[in-house]
């Protein structure tokens, strides 16, 4: 030490600053920066502090950061920061940070641009409350302290200076870059050595090249590392997946349904074939439908290697040139795939329907198939709507159960819609790439009556096995979608008001769906479907059989008939083996042993299985919306037409008809929820121009720059048609 008066003075200096009002718990770096103690003192400072801590006088707290004694069980809040609040901030690209408090009971706090210090988009900090502006009641706030950052790994561009500088602008710091440095306008995978905040100038280290920025395959190598998705599968699973192929040998106690006429219906384009259906009349005009899913449990044994690594991935992951699988092509492509006039492992829910249509019974069971027929959604349409088509086909004897899971599949949906489950019509599509790699068209996804026979049989089989998990109180997750909030219907109702479809809340199912199909065909069909959509709270996996499913109007739901490509669905298959005896093929109407209960761990999967479902959602629609402006990119015109398809405060969306590109309308304000909209253009503060722009409203705009780099279209307005189409007004430009 240097000397006793030197070491009083620093004991004094850390316990003002301990005891101060504001002081947050520091850390003994930020503890020795705060009392000014120099790089050179800063060994004998930390050594003071551990005395202060021997003798009974600091103690350290959460995170090894520095107390009083005898506050080493309280939280920050308990002592004298009653002002600081943990949670997780995310930035808008304007620069605005939002904080969700980790207790749920607290409402969000906003973070200006200029008290967000070094947080980052995802970051986990301590935020001490500010002020209220004005007559502003929203909380804001100051972020005093990063405490775990969301991520150590960016996709940044190399520029021109030698600097990297990330992709998203939501992080605004140039790092530079240690080690070789990659051409310039290249895309980088960066490791961040040094954050921001830390240093002068934040460091990163590069640790895979993704390619020339802009490129397709480079801007699908940028969105897949942006969101840590998994690359290729481990040896260890490799060598799992080809051991565990000499279990086609040993199928174990198995209905044979080898000899029944089961066939699949799937997407042209489909990789995997997990779902296969049968059909079987009754002398009292029923029939018996059965619905035989791949029995991938039988080949992924729980805590195996394979096991390990669905679970971990938790989705398969679609995008236009590949396929990023759950499970490794020797199992979704080939064991486990239900191909045609192969044997395959499955379990089967066989459903009794009588004569009017009604289920009278279920039952579950380990089976084995050979599918006669892989049947496409297109064939499907033409054989049942086509009679000379259906007359040439070479298999007679599957029309008849084509035919009758048709008129049986209707006959379930027009009840299921009846009832009040909730039916969106948004449009979907494929992108077509050509033999380079580069998108080609876009293709509309119909969703016709082919689709819906498969659909009604897979919710029904889905409703089935839920019922019986949670008869037996089997331990497994449910697919629960809650009630819409409160405010969200309010807001809903406003958006359809203001759009010209009345709504007043409290939601009623029957008029939701009257506005569904009012909108049918019309313009604004996108929008509106897609307003009532947000107001939805997500669906997503959790262990209460109790809360049901909002949107379908079921009480009981899981997910059971895609276990190639949804770890859920796995599980529920690998929690079914436990409820099989030995030698039973058949589960028992109701279990004379208990189920162990899942507990902590089985909410753990449900929240985990519910994050890597979004993140492949937000990773597939990343790469669509990529694809869709490559292919407007290479466009000779420049004007299109666009329709109004979100008006929030914030500016008026419209998206480009046949290309499902979003943008944005520059310099356009809206007022209120009543969408009165006002125009700011240079050298006004602003000036009434407008009635107002109304969902669903077309209008023609011109494409001024598309960045593919950064994955943004801007446009500006030309021209606004009137509701009648039939005459427009011309705007200056």
């Amino acid at each position: 030490m240097k000397n006793q008066n030197q070491e009083d003075e620093w004991r004094n200096k850390a316990l003002e600053k301990i005891n101060r009002e504001d002081y947050f718990p520091a850390k003994t770096k930020e503890l020795a920066s705060a009392c000014g103690i120099s790089k050179q003192d800063y060994a004998e400072f930390r050594n003071m502090l551990k005395a202060m801590k021997r003798e009974g006088v600091l103690s350290r707290g959460k995170g090894n950061r520095w107390i009083l004694a005898g506050l080493q069980n309280e939280t920050p809040s308990k002592k004298k920061n009653t002002g600081c609040i943990t949670g997780r901030i995310m930035l808008t690209r304007s620069g605005i940070g939002f904080v969700t408090p980790e207790d749920p009971s607290m409402d969000e706090i906003q973070i200006g641009e200029t008290y967000l210090g070094s947080a980052l988009h995802g970051d986990t900090v301590v935020v001490r409350l500010e002020q209220p502006r004005g007559r502003n009641t929203r909380r804001f706030g100051r972020v005093v302290e990063v405490v775990e950052r969301a991520s150590p790994r960016i996709v940044a561009e190399i520029t021109e200076d030698g600097f990297a500088r990330p992709e998203d602008p939501r992080n605004p710091f140039d790092y530079v870059v240690e080690g070789e440095m990659p051409e310039a306008g290249n895309k980088v995978l960066l490791e961040i050595i040094t954050w921001p905040g830390e240093a002068p100038q934040p460091k990163g280290k590069v640790l895979e090249v993704l390619g020339p920025a802009g490129e397709p395959d480079t801007e699908t190598a940028a969105i897949l590392a942006s969101f840590q998705a998994p690359g290729p599968f481990s040896d260890e699973v490799k060598h799992e997946a080809r051991e565990v192929a000499r279990l086609m040998n040993e199928p174990g106690p198995r209905l044979d349904l080898t000899k029944t006429l089961a066939f699949t219906i799937d997407p042209e384009r489909a990789r995997d074939f997990d779902d296969a259906l049968s059909w079987e009349p009754q002398e009292d005009g029923g029939c018996v439908v059965g619905v035989h899913i791949a029995d991938v449990s039988h080949f992924v044994r729980r805590g195996g290697a394979l096991d390990t690594e669905a679970r971990d991935r938790a989705t398969s992951i679609y995008l236009p040139e590949r396929v990023i699988p759950m499970l490794p092509e020797e199992l979704s492509n080939d064991l486990c795939s239900l191909r045609p006039d192969e044997v395959r492992m499955t379990k089967t829910v066989f459903l009794h329907y009588d004569a009017e249509g009604n289920r009278t019974n279920f039952t579950i069971h380990r089976s084995q198939i050979r599918s006669v027929q892989r049947f496409t959604y297109e064939q499907v349409k033409v054989l049942l709507s086509d009679e000379k088509a259906a007359a040439a086909f070479e298999k007679q004897e599957l029309l008849k159960p084509l035919q009758a899971l048709n008129g049986l599949a209707q006959s379930l949906r027009r009840r299921r819609l009846d009832s009040g489950s909730i039916e969106l019509n948004l449009t979907e599509f494929v992108v077509l790439l050509d033999e380079n790699g580069y998108a080609s068209s876009l293709e509309k996804v119909e969703h016709d009556f082919s689709h819906q026979l498969v659909e009604e049989f897979m919710l029904a089989a889905n409703c089935a096995v839920a019922e019986w998990c949670t008869t037996n109180a089997v331990p497994v997750l449910h697919r629960v979608h809650e009630e819409p909030a409160d405010d969200a219907i309010e807001d809903l109702a406003s958006y359809l008001n203001g759009s010209g479809y009345p709504f007043t809340p409290p939601l009623r199912r029957k008029r939701l769906n009257q506005i569904v199909d009012q909108v049918r065909g019309k313009p604004e069909e996108h929008g509106i479907n897609l307003a009532i959509l947000k107001s939805f709270k997500k669906a997503i996996y959790h262990s209460d059989a109790t809360i049901g499913h909002f949107a379908l109007n079921f009480r009981h739901y899981m997910h059971f008939t895609s276990p190639i490509r949804r770890y859920p669905d796995l599980h529920l298959h690998q929690e079914l083996e436990t409820c099989f005896a030995a030698t039973a093929n058949k589960l028992p109407q109701k279990m004379r042993r208990p189920v162990e209960k899942g507990g902590k761990a089985l909410e753990g999967l449900g929240i985990h299985t519910s994050e890597r479902e979004r993140r492949a959602m937000q990773i597939e629609e990343s790469v669509k919306d990529f694809r869709r402006l490559e292919l407007l990119n290479r466009q000779d015109k420049k004007e299109f037409i666009a329709i109004v398809t979100g008006i929030r405060k914030f500016g008026v969306f419209v998206e480009l008809k046949d290309f499902f590109v979003e943008a944005m309308l520059p310099r356009w304000m809206v007022e209120k929820a009543g969408y009165s909209t006002r125009e700011v253009t240079p050298g006004m503060r602003r000036k009434n121009e407008a009635s107002g722009f109304h969902l669903g409203q077309q209008v023609r705009v011109k494409v001024k720059e598309i960045d593919l780099k950064a994955r943004i279209c801007q446009v500006e307005l030309i021209e606004v048609f009137d509701d009648a189409r039939s005459s427009s007004k011309r705007r200056n430009s």
